[in-house]
């Protein structure tokens, strides 16, 4: 799904977290064969048993077929797993903005996984992943308003996206090795 789709279903069910945001973490919890993504899927029924939005129920299945997507693309290692991040028509800052967002969510669902589920990265065979992560911290600070508009910068970005995409897929298969 694209970010610009799926935002716009984001914003019409009054949800807060944003696409980025929300992906990075349901990307972590892929990789890390967690199948808690209630953090991120708004309930079918609101707390006293009512109906909810269509807004909402909508919101809901664009992100279930997120989940089913993408594990389905970082199971086949073909490479077709993508970031949801805008689109080049978006301003280099927006997309470095989203970029840092999107690492951030991982970063937040890694944590989640670590104190909640008792995930553990850092025993050996996991060294790669863990310096991933490290990269990723880094990229999350990244301040989109000292990005120029320059020909250099937006080659720059397109090199850490990719950078980021393929390294989920690693962190995905390098986990999978361990816990075979």
């Amino acid at each position: 799904m694209d970010y610009d789709k799926l935002d716009g279903l984001r914003k019409s069910a009054s949800i807060d977290m944003s696409p980025p945001e929300m992906h990075g973490g349901i990307c972590s919890h892929i990789c890390f064969k967690s199948d808690h993504f209630e953090e991120y899927l708004p309930h079918e029924k609101s707390d006293d048993g009512a109906s909810v939005s269509v807004q909402l129920v909508a919101y809901r299945k664009a992100i279930l077929r997120i989940i089913e997507t993408d594990s389905k693309q970082l199971k086949d290692g073909d490479l077709g797993f993508g970031l949801i991040i805008p689109g080049e028509t978006s301003s280099i800052q927006e997309r470095a903005e989203a970029l840092s967002i999107w690492c951030q969510g991982f970063i937040d669902g890694v944590s989640f996984l670590l104190t909640e589920q008792e995930l553990k990265i850092d025993q050996s065979g996991t060294k790669e992943s863990f310096e991933i992560i490290e990269d990723f911290t880094q990229i999350s600070t990244l301040d989109p308003h000292s990005i120029n508009e320059e020909v250099d910068e937006e080659l720059a970005l397109i090199e850490l996206i990719e950078f980021v995409r393929l390294s989920v897929q690693m962190i995905y298969d390098e986990f999978r090795e361990i816990n075979e």
